[in-house]
């Protein structure tokens, strides 16, 4: 009896299953119709998301946690110790020093950056035979690596083999001892950095300069203006907004600056051209103090956050 129960309890049971895999493909099949192109986004966006979430999103969250413990990057486990990392950040003159020397390399570097950028742009605004090739070696600069630039400049500036000592001995001059002086490794400093970053101040006004109305310049002209008025009542306030921009952004790239100190200076003569992301290299790979390192790469993102929300709002002011 069971026997004959089971064959007929058995095409129910696949009847049953039938109709359950038919309910389910009626209501996937239409879900999925309706949100097809969803699926393929998604689907396409999945690996840009996965990268950020790898490369960007865990390791930010993860010098977060490194801020409040004490570590070494190699041996044993963060040691958590709350606030005493950014308590020393505060109290240490050491890292409100470097904050200083980011802070007034940046100006310094801004400041020649905008000042010779502005006037080189007016000059390549020029309707001139050429000018597309004067443009390109303007811009040249910012294409070098800056490893290969301070090559040369410490070839250069070489105590005892360096052009500029052997061109000082020929005229007479004593010869000057470049990586011993505050003064002259900072000046050196700030010009190299200079001309390795004023292609894109150029090229950045050359824009805005070609974006600006001519019949400005025309009813100047037709009023008697001279040409030195045209350029303070019509050029610079019609550049404001991109003048702006490039000051908030210079200033924000003044606590990013690393190269340049690392590979010409390393924080001498005594810590005067040591900045705040080199501090941080200090810190992390050669003290091993992980915890100090990422609490000041925090109060770095603060401070930079802080300086792209002016902008923002600036730039919001400027559009109304």
């Amino acid at each position: 009896m069971s026997t004959v129960a089971d064959k007929k309890e058995a095409p129910r049971a696949q009847l049953g299953e039938a109709s359950l895999q038919l309910s389910l493909k009626q209501r996937i099949i239409p879900f999925y119709n309706r949100h097809r192109d969803g699926f393929v986004g998604y689907s396409l966006l999945a690996p840009m998301f996965v990268f950020f979430a790898v490369f960007s999103l865990f390791p930010l969250l993860f010098v977060i946690y490194l801020s409040f413990t004490e570590w070494n990057g190699v041996l044993g486990w963060p040691k958590w110790i709350g606030l005493d990392n950014f308590h020393r950040f505060f109290t240490t003159g050491d890292y409100m020093l470097t904050l200083l020397h980011a802070g007034m390399y940046g100006l310094l570097i801004l400041a020649g950056c905008m000042f010779i950028g502005f006037f080189v742009a007016i000059l390549l605004n020029q309707k001139v035979s050429g000018v597309g090739i004067y443009r390109t070696l303007w811009y040249l600069p910012v294409l070098v690596s800056f490893a290969v630039v301070a090559q040369i400049a410490n070839a250069l500036l070489d105590p005892v083999t360096g052009l500029v000592r052997k061109v000082m001995e020929r005229f007479g001059m004593e010869p000057i001892i470049f990586q011993q002086s505050v003064f002259w490794m900072t000046f050196w400093l700030i010009i190299i950095s200079i001309w390795k970053g004023i292609g894109g101040t150029v090229i950045i006004y050359l824009a805005g300069l070609q974006g600006i109305d001519t019949t400005l310049y025309e009813a100047a002209k037709v009023d008697g203006a001279t040409r030195f008025k045209i350029l303070l009542y019509v050029t610079l306030p019609s550049l404001r907004p991109i003048t702006m921009y490039i000051a908030i952004m210079g200033i924000i790239g003044s606590f990013q600056i690393f190269e340049p100190v690392q590979l010409l200076t390393r924080g001498g003569p005594q810590g005067h051209t040591n900045i705040i992301l080199h501090r941080i290299y200090q810190d992390a790979f050669q003290s091993f103090n992980m915890g100090m390192a990422s609490a000041s790469s925090v109060m770095v993102l603060i401070f930079t956050f802080v300086l792209t929300m002016i902008q923002y709002r600036i730039s919001q002011r400027n559009q109304t």
